[in-house]
């Protein structure tokens, strides 16, 4: 990444990573106290399904404005928008009435988004094609502790009064620290010549992104229903949710390795044999949930699923430059609102259909369906069309 202003690529990577891994912590706190206190205040379970989704609805609304924006902008000045926005959404919801939430929860998952689509930007434009692998594995490696350390937070709290979200707030606001160290130049991401076109994106790689949503679709089922199904399957609620926390320790062990083997090996290779083998473990699940094995098998299946992700991200570093990338990010964005909004019901639907073993199925099939994808692609994630 070229830097005037003196900032090294190590340095831009190090305070994206800090930034959004701070802010990510009280997205994780939000995503489970704001439900909690709604069914202790007497909500509908619709309700707090249609307050969960404002989020990523947000996301989708605004993913394809946001490329322009934030050229427009600046992507420093526009982090530190949403770090306000993000702490005004926390301390509102803390004091205003529910009904108040709905709009609030869109604004927090909009700007959530755009969080997370500068911050990609940062990282993958200051990756090499040597490293790149590597360092979205790192990304995706702190994600996942920091989106778990949030929900950890309420034992200790507790969900009433103010601090919890005091602690939201906090770690939103320790996000700009960072961000006074470094110096990124956004000549890069102005856009000029027709390039940065979000549907531009999406045309020239659908593969790539049907690979990343892959494994949001995936993570947004797991989330909803793989509790139910382990009680369902005779286990008690303590040892599903232990074995929920065993997927989120082995995307923090296996997501690096997993992103020097793209690096070193075959990216390719990689994200073939990855979404094979999450294919293979999701049936298996069918099989092992009452035995001994599952903790391995759960241990090993999320990083697996989440390994798309890691090497999708990477090939749009290597592909897309500039305001491409920044296109292509909030193209990223998007389709977690995607597996946020289409996951869920889906896989509800199959359940209702023909019963709780439709879950590890319908995990199963999205992967199924990127090999499908990839065979037809001869592996392609991005169309051999002239990037702008």
């Amino acid at each position: 990444m070229t830097t005037p202003e003196g900032t090294s690529r190590t340095g831009i990577i190090v305070a994206a990573l800090a930034t959004v891994g701070a802010c990510d912590i009280a997205f994780g706190l939000t995503l489970q106290l704001i439900p909690l206190l709604m069914n202790e205040r007497g909500w509908p379970a619709w309700a707090i399904g249609l307050n969960s989704a404002m989020g990523p609805i947000g996301i989708l609304m605004a993913g394809p404005f946001l490329p322009r924006i934030i050229a427009r902008v600046g992507t420093k000045r526009i982090v530190l928008i949403i770090i306000g926005v993000l702490v005004v959404s926390l301390a509102a919801i803390s004091s205003l009435p529910v009904w108040m939430w709905f709009p609030l929860r869109f604004f927090f998952g909009l700007s959530t988004g755009a969080l997370f689509v500068v911050s990609e930007a940062w990282i993958l434009s200051a990756a090499t094609a040597e490293n790149r692998g590597r360092v979205m594995g790192v990304y995706t490696s702190l994600l996942s502790v920091t989106f778990a350390t949030g929900p950890l937070i309420l034992p200790w709290t507790g969900i009433d009064g103010f601090l919890p979200w005091g602690i939201g707030i906090a770690c939103v606001l320790l996000a700009t620290l960072p961000l006074a160290f470094v110096k990124v130049s956004d000549a890069q991401f102005q856009q000029h010549g027709g390039g940065g076109s979000f549907f531009g994106f999406v045309r020239r790689a659908p593969m790539l992104l049907y690979a990343i949503g892959a494994a949001t679709l995936f993570d947004n089922v797991l989330i909803a229903f793989f509790t139910i199904y382990g009680i369902s399957n005779g286990l008690d609620l303590a040892v599903a949710s232990r074995l929920l926390g065993i997927g989120i320790i082995g995307n923090v062990l296996f997501s690096y390795p997993l992103g020097w083997l793209a690096d070193h090996w075959s990216r390719k290779a990689v994200i073939y044999l990855s979404a094979a083998i999450t294919v293979v473990l999701s049936l298996s699940l069918l099989i092992v949930i009452g035995h001994w094995s599952v903790w391995p098998i759960m241990m090993v299946l999320a990083p697996m699923a989440f390994a798309t992700y890691v090497v999708g991200l990477a090939t749009m570093g290597d592909t897309f430059k500039g305001p491409d990338l920044m296109a292509g990010t909030a193209a990223v964005a998007t389709m977690w609102g995607v597996g946020g909004l289409i996951g869920p019901p889906v896989a509800g639907a199959a359940i209702d259909l023909v019963g709780i073993d439709a879950m590890p199925v319908t995990l199963a099939a999205f992967f199924v369906l990127l090999l499908a994808g990839l065979g037809l692609t001869g592996g392609r994630l991005v169309r051999d069309i002239r990037n702008g």
